[in-house]
């Protein structure tokens, strides 16, 4: 009844599929699977229990089969699927997580917080019999007994159990912290040395925009705004990234704007641009519901740049928002350029922001199961962390030693 971890990834790869082949066979195993690890305390929130299973990688054949890859172009030869077994799998174990939930009337099944199954007591079960249906139970079969083994292990030594796998988790599983300068160091040549791109003068400038604008979230306020002013803030912006070259450097503020924002103004292009009235009206006209006037920079949500303007009674605080690492060069570039010119404005994540170019910040680290973005949570608010990646497998043996990595018993979904 052994286990292979490329049985468990086959699983995973289709497991929207699976969840449909839910007959009363597999609500029973289900059922015992969570009724096993409900010895395990649970968090606070929805009786929410984990639990960390290793898995050999087997032999190659638990791999697949050489003549169904080659039939299929993938390989040509028996030493191209050796090689392709090894890069797929190159270490002698693997670890899955299994997490169980309950809310009201159901329960939840998570492989690697990856959703696989809801159980409803409520449904009524229903009869399947296929090839995926057999499969599927052949598959619950071996992982409910393997995980009844380590449940029993579990009960008799829990300590020795949670100093197991504190010592052998593998850190592609763990949360951990790496200072950006060590990071920048093991990469060398390839690393985006942000100090280096920012220069001297503009880290000494950005440092001085910092302490003259007192507390984070202070700036003094802007009288009166028309577009065509919010326009020349977004123009101030475009030309200290040098986004536009020979003859586009002469567009209008407007014109760089329409080529470089998000588009979705909510008639912002549309209204007289020498009008404080017509502004005014423009944004309590209340029509920018799902429009996106302030991202400057197109970008995902978490990759754009924006620049936004907000009432304070009668007047407006000007506010520049960029810290994902990608952005960050052109945010501190547009920082330095409005400041240098005496427009006032906040700079969101500004003390954050420094220390990232700087490199004196921290990257947090993720499990390879969990997408390197708004991981903000994850981390202990003090150690302000607003950058995170998975490990690198390529540099896991030189980044390992010199991160922090957090006790397992913290991590939590």
């Amino acid at each position: 009844m052994q286990l292979f971890a490329p049985e468990i990834d086959r699983i995973l790869e289709r497991i929207d599929m699976f969840q449909s082949l839910m007959d009363q066979y597999v609500k029973e195993q289900l059922l015992s699977m969570y009724q096993e690890i409900s010895c395990i305390d649970p968090a606070e929130n929805d009786e929410v229990r984990r639990i960390w299973l290793e898995f050999p990688r087997g032999t190659i054949r638990n791999f697949g089969q050489f003549r169904e890859y080659k039939k299929e172009g993938i390989v040509n030869t028996r030493e191209e699927f050796m090689e392709m077994w090894k890069d797929y799998y190159p270490n002698e174990t693997y670890w899955y997580s299994l997490t169980t939930a309950r809310y009201e009337s159901k329960l939840f099944f998570y492989f690697n917080s990856k959703l696989a199954f809801t159980l409803d007591s409520k449904e009524e079960s229903k009869t399947i019999d296929n090839q995926w249906s057999e499969y599927l139970k052949n598959f619950l079969d071996k992982f409910a007994s393997r995980l009844k083994e380590d449940i029993s292990r579990f009960r008799q030594d829990p300590e020795a159990c949670k100093n197991y796998l504190e010592k052998h988790l593998a850190y592609s599983k763990r949360f951990g912290r790496i200072k950006r300068l060590d990071f920048w160091n093991i990469l060398g040549d390839e690393a985006i040395r942000l100090d280096e791109r920012i220069g001297i003068r503009g880290i000494e400038k950005l440092r001085e925009f910092i302490s003259a604008t007192g507390e984070p979230g202070y700036s003094s306020p802007i009288q009166n705004v028309t577009a065509d002013d919010y326009f020349r803030y977004c123009e101030i912006c475009y030309d200290a990234n040098s986004y536009f070259k020979g003859e586009k450097q002469r567009l209008s503020p407007r014109d760089k704007y329409t080529s470089m924002a998000d588009g979705r103004d909510a008639g912002l292009r549309e209204i007289i641009g020498n009008s404080i009235k017509a502004f005014h009206e423009w944004y309590y006209g209340g029509d920018r519901m799902g429009s996106h006037p302030w991202e400057i920079c197109r970008g995902g949500n978490s990759t754009h740049i924006s620049l936004s303007l907000y009432p304070r009674g009668d007047q407006w605080i000007l506010h520049l928002a960029g810290s994902s690492f990608v952005r960050v060069e052109e945010t501190v570039r547009m920082a330095l350029a409005l400041y240098e010119r005496h427009i006032p404005f906040i700079l969101a994540d500004a003390e954050e922001i420094e220390r990232m170019v700087t490199g004196v910040d921290f990257i947090g680290i993720v499990p390879d199961y969990v997408f390197p973005r708004y991981c903000h949570s994850l981390f202990p608010k003090e150690e302000r962390i607003i950058d995170f990646m998975n490990l690198d497998r390529e540099f896991e043996d030189q980044i390992v030693p010199v991160a922090t990595w957090y006790p397992v018993e913290m991590i939590y979904e």
